[in-house]
């Protein structure tokens, strides 16, 4: 009952933040506005950490698979892009960098900050 409970809490907010974003016609789609709202609502201590621990563990756990999708759906479309695939392949390992630094980087920079906060 309570993993339902927690999933039910993060489904909420990405419904919600999908909503906002197709009435909004927001350039953002819907999982990032969700994203972004379920880290407000966790810094304003509206939704405690452990109200949504154990799904969000299962979440990070499974994450693998929640991709399979969009890598069949590119390679069913690989006629398309057979032409491009080399500048694809560096485009996607050089993304993969930068989105790994600036992740790294950005939670380093939260981590010092919350921790100034919490003394």
């Amino acid at each position: 009952m309570k993993l339902i409970k927690q999933f039910t809490i993060i489904f909420a907010v990405y419904s919600v933040a999908d909503i906002l974003s197709k009435l909004l016609k927001l350039p953002i789609p819907g999982n990032v506005i969700g994203m972004i709202l379920l880290f407000v609502l966790l810094l304003l201590g509206i939704i405690k950490e452990s109200h949504i621990n154990e799904a969000s563990d299962i979440l990070i756990a499974n994450m693998s698979l929640l991709f399979i999708p969009g890598t069949l759906a590119i390679m069913d479309e690989y006629k398309y892009v057979k032409d491009e695939i080399i500048p694809f392949v560096i485009i996607c390992v050089f993304m993969v960098i930068v989105i790994m630094a600036s992740t790294g980087l950005s939670a380093q920079l939260f981590e010092k900050l919350f921790s100034k906060l919490r003394k």
